[in-house]
């Protein structure tokens, strides 16, 4: 009969020790929520658009207005988007991203 409680306890002890090293002390799932985690990113909308061969930046300007920026400022954030393009002139066929505000965006991603 010894033998067989030593051997329960002996069972028991190396069930919790294989949960605990394998799944943790504290079951993961409590700290688990379905709500998907928000986080807000001062990155300007934009918008990706192939270019002719011509473009200019002004050009782009007035295919896209945007009356909430000034051009200085569209002008920064579009040097920001492209820095290639601060080197080089605007190639016909390339994709580049116009600025189109500069409100928050909120990204939301499921975890």
């Amino acid at each position: 009969m010894r033998l067989l409680f030593t051997a329960l306890a002996v069972f028991a002890l190396i069930h919790m020790l294989k949960s605990d090293l394998t799944e943790g002390t504290i079951q993961l799932a409590a700290f688990a929520s379905d709500e998907p985690t928000c986080e807000e990113v001062d990155k300007p909308v934009s918008i990706v658009v192939t270019t002719v061969q011509g473009d200019t930046i002004e050009t782009l300007f007035a295919l896209y207005p945007d009356p909430s920026l000034t051009f200085i400022d569209r002008l920064t954030v579009f040097y920001q988007l492209n820095p290639h393009l601060q080197l080089q002139d605007i190639v016909g066929g390339e994709q580049i991203e116009i600025p189109l505000s500069s409100e928050t965006v909120t990204f939301c991603s499921k975890q």
